[in-house]
Formats: structure tokens, sequence, C-alpha cells
């Protein structure tokens, strides 16, 4: 019996994962530096290079550019000294193979020096690495039955609304641009001690075969001033505008956009105005294009004039997605060492982050990053990793996606501790629906016996709790549509208990 088909060509996400990874150096001082006397803090960023899929995983390898601020042993400013602690971490990702479509977004999550003598140190990192693969896929969706009339064929189908992510690209880009410094103890001589970068998306057009972003690149730099000794930040702000083509796309159609910024650098120039920062951006961005798809599915089917055999399987096009927003208002006391005397500078990132969909349970961890001021006048730094949790209203199914956005904490100094509050914002995905099993085949049983029929033409029965047309009609052997009809039914979904049903047969 031949079966109604439709394929479906789509982008899916084979593989979605967090990994936290760890990496040290061992390095010598140069001779052109002071022996070590202390260590006052260790700063950096991330820098990814490159990323390799493979089987059943994601390579991802590039250096952690640090900077170890130090007080020399004979006096006079602050030393800081650059370091690159080169990674390489393996990220398991089941089912991913070569020709997949990897993205991936990481954070440094923490950098600690340590002195093993005046001339030698350590510096450890932490850091978190988030890697989607997705490849395309074609999908076999069975819509019902051709030409069953003649063995009596009765088919249930149903409506479902699906996912469909048409198309995907990952394109990679650059920015430059020369900020003049906003301080007036700005020089040349001004050291870079940590960077940090993000994008931020304005407008979103698609229009035919291409997807227009406009945005702009929002920063800041950590200096270490050379003629007064102090830190300071200063930050930019770049315009950018990108077009990323992407065949199949077409206005009316919604773009996702997520970006992964690989190395945020700055360095320090002067011309004949003064001295400037010249800033240098790499990201990737990654847009998929999504337009709503419904299909019809052949849930079941029996015949009126024999027996048949179905096979079922489950039919794993992804369901469309439904978004829940949850936020918890985060109040925490962080205590720092009691020879820290003033805040200098923080930075905070997402550790963690992950929902339980049935129940309604958001939560998350984020790695907190302090740099004080001791009494002496000299930095330190203080970490601590804090956890939290939100409720939404709970979703069907197991496949719940949660991201985590902490951009509106902030953090306050006062009498020794640090307060930090502000809104921590979940915004999660799950599936619309249960899980579907469509029938994948159908076969009449040659020598099975024909189903028995009642005597008489017509049956009154009262309707059990659960029962719908449908099941009738599969128990009798007989067409849903005429218990419609005698019942002067306009659907074929589920009858109240007790209710009188007639169950007409045709003779």
């Amino acid at each position: 019996m031949e079966l109604i088909k439709s394929r479906a060509l789509q982008y899916a996400t084979v593989s979605r994962a967090s990994t936290s990874h760890e990496e040290s150096l061992d390095a010598i001082v140069p001779d052109t530096f002071p022996d070590i006397e202390t260590i006052c803090c260790a700063l950096g960023s991330l820098e990814i290079r490159e990323k390799l899929v493979q089987t059943d995983r994601v390579m991802v390898s590039g250096n952690i550019r640090g900077t170890l601020v130090y007080k020399g042993e004979q006096g006079g400013p602050l030393c800081a000294l650059d370091c690159a602690i080169p990674f390489a971490a393996l990220v398991e990702a089941r089912g991913c193979k070569g020709q997949d479509l990897v993205f991936v977004k990481g954070s440094l999550h923490r950098l600690e020096g340590r002195m093993l003598n005046p001339r030698k140190f350590t510096l450890r990192a932490q850091l978190g690495l988030e890697t989607q693969v997705c490849a395309p896929k074609e999908y076999e969706v069975c819509q019902g039955i051709r030409d069953g009339e003649e063995e009596g064929m009765q088919a249930l189908t149903q409506t479902f609304s699906f996912e469909s992510a048409l198309s995907m690209k990952e394109k990679g880009f650059s920015l430059h641009e020369d900020v003049r410094q906003k301080s007036p103890e700005g020089s040349t001589g001004d050291k870079v001690l940590r960077t940090f970068g993000k994008l931020v998306t304005e407008d979103i057009r698609v229009i035919s075969g291409k997807v227009m972003l406009r945005g702009s690149a929002q920063g800041e730099a950590l200096l270490l001033r050379q003629s007064t000794g102090a830190m300071e930040k200063e930050s930019f702000s770049i315009p950018y505008s990108q077009i990323v083509e992407l065949e199949g796309a077409e206005e009316g159609d919604t773009a996702q956009v997520e970006y992964s910024v690989k190395n945020c650098a700055c360095t320090v120039s002067s011309d004949e105005e003064g001295p400037f920062l010249s800033w240098d951006i790499a990201a990737d961005v990654m847009v998929s294009i999504h337009r709503p798809v419904q299909y019809e599915v052949l849930m079941d089917a029996f015949s009126t004039k024999g027996s048949c055999t179905l096979q079922q399987e489950p039919l794993d096009l992804p369901l469309a997605r439904c978004g829940r927003e949850a936020s918890a208002e985060m109040r925490v006391t962080l205590s720092p060492p009691e020879q820290a005397d003033a805040l200098l500078d923080w930075s905070a990132s997402v550790k963690s982050c992950g929902a339980i969909g049935k129940e309604g349970v958001a939560h998350g961890e984020v790695c907190v990053n302090l740099l004080c001021m001791t009494r002496d006048g000299q930095p330190m730094q203080y970490d601590q990793v804090v956890s939290w949790e939100g409720h939404f209203p709970p979703m069907e199914g197991e496949d719940c996606l949660c991201q985590c956005d902490i951009s509106g904490l902030s953090l306050k100094w006062a009498d020794g501790t640090c307060q930090l509050t502000g809104p921590v914002a979940f915004h999660l995905t799950g599936q619309s629906g249960k899980p579907v099993r469509q029938v994948v085949d159908c076969q009449m049983e040659e020598n099975a016996p024909a189903p028995a029929r009642p005597k008489a033409s017509l049956i009154l029965r009262r309707a059990e709790g659960g029962e719908t047309v449908w099941l009738l009609a599969k128990s009798f052997r007989t067409s849903p549509g005429d218990i419609m009809a005698a019942n002067h039914l306009e659907t074929g979904g589920a009858l109240e208990k007790g209710q009188l049903v007639m169950i007409p047969f045709q003779r």
C-alpha cells in the first residue's frame, strides 16, 4: 500500500555542549624586568584561533593573553609582564562529522598567578567553551494513504507546526578603529592589562538571498597609566554593518543571529594630536533563516474490509519551539580579603546555565572577578563563584535550551564588602508539544479473515471516558465520517463521557 510522503531538507542541531577547560604555564621573568617580590594580580582575555570538527568531538584551540602584574623587589612602579598561554580543548559532540558546521563561544572565567621563586612564576587559567554543531538533514514525513478506497482504508492525520531552519551560515569579520584616549593622564607608555568586547545587533533585515545586519561593537580596556601608576578604564563603540548571503532567504523570514568574539585587542599609539587606542576585533557571526512550516502527519490507519499491519516510528523533525522568559533577582554579598580597601575593576562571566523544562526551573553559575586596591596602594585580585535560580511556567518535552543574560548586574563597594545586585534574565526555548510518532508503513494482511460485522445496521453506545470518534470507528470497523454524520458531529475529537452515540454500518 502506497503512503503519501514528502521530504524536507533543514538544518538540525547535531550536538550542543558546554565544557570547562584548564591550562597552566610556567615562565621565567625576563632579564630586563626586576625580580618578583609580590604578585598583585593576573588579568587577561581569551583568543580563539581554530576550531575543527572531528568524529564525535570538536577541537578548539587558541591563546589566553595574560598579563602578570607584580611588585618588584627593588621598588618602583608596578611591573606588567605579558604572557601567552596556548590551549587546545576537546569537546565531546556525539553524532557530529568532519563536514558539519560548528559555532564556538568562549569566555575566560579565571586567571591566577603564583610565584615559584623571584625569577619564576606560574599562570593558571580556567575557561569555558560552548559549542553548537549543525548539519543539513533530510526528513521524511508520511502524510496519508494513496488510493486506499478499495481496501476501505481510514486514515487519521493531524497537523503539526515544525521548527524550520531552512539555511544557516557562519561568517567571520573584523573591525578596526582608532579611538582617542579620554583621560588626560593617557600616554604612549600606558600598558593594556585587559580588554573586553561584545557585539550588539541593532537592526536585522532579510531580503532575497541576503541578511543585512547593523549594530555596534562595544568594549573596554583596563590600562596601567605610566604617569601615575594607577589603573583606569577606556571604553569604545564601533558601528558595523555586515551582509550575509544565505540561499533561500526571503523577505518575511525570521533571522536568528549569534556572535562569537574570537579576539579583542587594543594597542596604545600616538600621533601629532596625542595618544590613542587602536582597537581590533575579530568575530564570527552565525545566521540562520527560519520559516513556519506545517505538515499533515499520518498518525493511525485501519481498514473496514480487512486486517492491516502498521509500522510506526518517531518523527524526529523538530517541533516548533515555544519561548519562556524567567528572571531571578541577584543579591549577593561578596567579602574580599581584609586588606582590600577599594574596588578598582570587576568582571563577571557565565560559568554554567541550564533548565529543567518540566519543572520550570532555571539555574546557573557566574564567575565574579574583583580587582581591589589594598591599604598600601597595591592592586589585588579576588574571585568568587555565585549561583542562582529562576522559575518559569513548565514546558513539555525533554529538550529545553537555556541562555542567560547577566548584563543587568551591578556591583557596589561599601565598608570592605561588595554587593552584587540586579536581574539575571533567562531566555528559554522548548518543544511546543509531545514527540510525534507517524505511520511509516501499512500493509494489508491477505490471508487474514474478514472482520466480523454486527448483524444490526445500527448500534447505540454510550461513550466511555477518553473515547474519540476515531477510536469508536476503529473498534467497530466503520467509517469515522459515517459516525460523525449520523450524530451530527462537526469534529472527530473527544466524546463526552456517557454521550449516546449511534454507530451505523454499510451493508
